[in-house]
């Protein structure tokens, strides 16, 4: 057996020891299911605070994400005159997800999350489509450009 381990329970076990003299011996079960308690609150709050604040970011983004595809489509709409039907429409489904849903149910972080993700889909298929040329204003049934009627 390698000395290094035999050392460390030696001094795991004056450790241990010194710790059930200034607890008590009798206090002892009691002092370390405290410790064991506290730790676990400690972690609950930890985790409480860490969904708090994933929630705020949720929120954050799927407004910021929104906003941008918001003035995309605007520059899409001088360009080519179209979107504004996809405006409208992701506009509507946006403010029904996040209508009064400020509360802190789990409806209401699933209303914010599909928010986010319908945000984050329009924009980057704005973002697409204004990276690729102009349509052509031309459609089947019309008469083609540069030829006159």
């Amino acid at each position: 057996m390698p000395r290094n381990t035999i050392t460390a329970i030696w001094v795991a076990g004056i450790v241990l020891a010194l710790f059930v003299y200034l607890t008590g011996p009798d206090r002892f079960v009691y002092a370390a299911f405290d410790v064991l308690q506290r730790g676990w609150w400690s972690l609950q709050d930890a985790l409480r605070n860490i969904s708090i604040a994933a929630f705020d970011l949720v929120r954050a983004l799927a407004i910021g994400l929104y906003f941008v595809f918001v003035a995309l489509t605007v520059l899409a709409i001088r360009r080519d005159g179209r979107g504004v039907a996809g405006l409208v429409a992701v506009s509507l489904v946006f403010l029904l997800l996040v209508w009064d849903s400020y509360g802190n149910g789990f409806g209401a972080h699933t209303r914010w999350m599909a928010a986010l993700l319908l945000s984050t889909v329009a924009a980057l298929t704005m973002t697409r489509r204004l990276s690729q040329p102009p349509a052509s204003p031309w459609r089947p049934g019309s008469v083609p450009p540069h030829q006159g009627p």
